[in-house]
């Protein structure tokens, strides 16, 4: 691992725990809310957009069917018939868990991934919610789609894949470390690619069902870029990838101040170790949540601009959807107390 990929000897104010944001509260100058901002312009200019959510719940996942934009929570799911601009509550089985870590979607299918009740499923565009049965495992990390398959990244069960919407499931755990947690998965020219906390970078051998070692990255989160494979470290800035993991460059900030951080209340330059906790990304266009902001790239992560205009000072993006005139971003807003 180089040098650079080291975790950062300060602790920062907002610290990832699993899959929240651990925030301190009994000395803390800030008071934290949580919210949503869109941009239409590809990450230029971003207004505020989540009347009917509320403040208190990080919102985790975005997913869309449709003209249906759906928001997984820590409060459950919402649903958005506007682009976003209004939301309101779906609600779920009542036995089930309220906090939903991600989303997919196919075939006219919308699947949930939770903290304890594995996969929920809706078949009317998340208006209704369902426990998919036989699902075998509790805490789901991660959702993709892709071609015909879904896959699901576990807590301890590593990656899950159904061929037939959910309706049986392949383990594909060969070849993971123990206790891997996948916290994010990746497709890129029929290579899946799967992030595990704190273990790195793995990628899936098809033919053999076995998984294999990526080496020099540990990422926290994956993106794909066409042909292109974003990670994202926590902390370690960001690398791409266009021969499959082969080789890695590093990210850079076509702006002054880098990546950035916020360290304590502080800003520091920390361009290339700044805490990556989210990215999106489609055709060319990727958007980044790094600790001090949100970035985006138009050149498949190779560079990357700050995004200012119309978002809160030093608020973080955590997680997105990103399609081609639409971005959502999740995000952590910081009020200084007035004691």
């Amino acid at each position: 691992m180089p040098a650079s990929l080291k975790p950062h000897a300060i602790v920062a104010l907002i610290l990832l725990c699993g899959s929240a944001f651990c925030i301190p509260s009994a000395e803390s100058a800030a008071s934290v809310s949580h919210a949503i901002h869109k941009s239409t312009d590809q990450g230029r200019t971003w207004s505020r957009s989540d009347q009917g959510l509320p403040g208190t719940a990080r919102i985790n996942a975005f997913g869309s069917l449709g003209n249906v934009i759906i928001a997984a929570t820590d409060a459950g799911i919402f649903r958005s018939e506007n682009h976003g601009d209004t939301w309101s509550s779906a609600p779920v089985p009542g036995d089930l868990s309220n906090r939903v870590h991600c989303l997919a979607s196919a075939k006219g299918q919308i699947y949930a991934g939770t903290e304890r009740s594995g996969i929920l499923i809706s078949s009317d565009r998340g208006a209704t919610w369902s426990r998919l049965a036989g699902f075998p495992a509790v805490k789901v990390r991660c959702l993709i789609q892709s071609d015909e398959a879904l896959y699901a990244g576990t807590e301890t069960e590593g990656v899950l894949r159904s061929p037939d919407g959910g309706g049986s499931w392949i383990r594909h755990k060969l070849g993971l470390p123990e206790h891997a947690q996948i916290f994010s998965l990746a497709m890129v020219k029929n290579s899946l690619f799967a992030g595990l906390y704190s273990k790195g970078l793995y990628v899936l051998n098809d033919p053999q069902s076995r998984w294999a070692k990526v080496d020099r990255v540990t990422p926290l989160v994956l993106a794909a870029a066409g042909d292109t494979l974003i990670a994202g470290h926590n902390p370690g800035g960001i690398y791409w990838s266009n021969d499959l993991g082969s080789t890695w460059s590093q990210s850079v900030a076509s702006l002054a101040g880098g990546l950035g951080s916020t360290v304590l209340g502080t800003s520091e330059e920390l361009s290339s170790n700044a805490p990556v906790w989210e990215l999106g990304s489609i055709d060319s266009l990727s958007v980044a949540g790094a600790a001090a902001g949100i970035f985006y790239s138009e050149d498949r992560g190779r560079t990357w601009t700050r995004a200012r205009q119309g978002l809160p000072e030093e608020s973080p993006g955590i997680s997105f959807l990103v399609q081609r005139n639409l971005i959502l971003a999740a995000t952590i807003v910081k009020t200084e107390r007035k004691d």
